[in-house]
Order: structure tokens, then sequence, then C-alpha cells
């Protein structure tokens, strides 16, 4: 496992320390934020590898998140990203209404996959330690 850490975005309590308390279940430094605010501070502070985002949340959304993140990305006068961290949406939003491709396709960069909830812990775990071993 790399010394790499995740960030955990979601502004319900009980989804957060449940991503949290999962994922370092693995072996993996997990870190989390309540929303897309906090999380930017996360960003600005820290390197994440990954990046475990909700849609839907007050003061920032997700899709607010991304838009400002690739923002930071694109920014020279900020501390520069040695690669930009994988982002991994989790969302209840019916795939009729945010369907997988439209984040994917926005956000080609930074979307590396989208989960519904309720969610598949194993598969979102896995898919965590994939892109923690690149």
């Amino acid at each position: 496992m790399s010394n790499f850490s995740v960030l955990v975005v979601d502004d319900d309590d009980t989804i957060r320390k449940l991503l949290v308390e999962y994922l370092d279940l693995t072996h993996v430094t997990v870190d989390s934020a309540r929303d897309g605010v906090e999380a930017l501070h996360q960003v600005a502070l820290n390197r994440y590898r990954v990046i475990v985002l909700d849609v839907v949340m007050p003061k920032m959304s997700g899709v607010d998140f991304l838009n400002s993140l690739e923002a930071m990305l694109a920014d020279a006068s900020i501390r520069s990203f040695d690669e930009p961290p994988v982002v991994l949406v989790i969302t209840a939003t019916p795939p009729s209404d945010l369907p997988r491709s439209s984040l994917q396709d926005r956000y080609p960069q930074l979307v590396r996959g989208v989960f519904r909830k309720p969610l598949d812990l194993p598969e979102l775990g896995k898919t965590v330690k994939t892109h923690l071993a690149r």
C-alpha cells in the first residue's frame, strides 16, 4: 500500500464516518470533510491520491468542488500537484438524472468512477486500493 491519503467528502455524518472507518481498516490514511468548502481547504493543505466525493451537499456541491479543483490544478500560482487526485463520486442521484458519463466526460482528468448509494463498500474499497497502488 502506498503512503498516499484518501479524502472522504460527504455531508451525511453516518455515511462519512462509515467510509472513513471502512477505508481505515484497509490501512489507508483517511481524512474527511463535510462539504466542498471544507474539502477545498483540506486539498490546499494536504495531497490526496484519492477523493471520495458526494455530489449533493450544502454550501458547495460535489460538482462545484470539481470545478474549483480544476481551477486549482490550472492555476500556476498555487502549489503544484504532482498529479491530479483520482475522484470517485458517490451519489444517491438516479442514473437517469446524473449519468455516469456526464461526470466522467466533464471531468476526464479527475473523475474515475461513479458509485450509487447504497454503496457497495467492498467494490469502492477495491477501487480506492487500485488507485492508491498506481
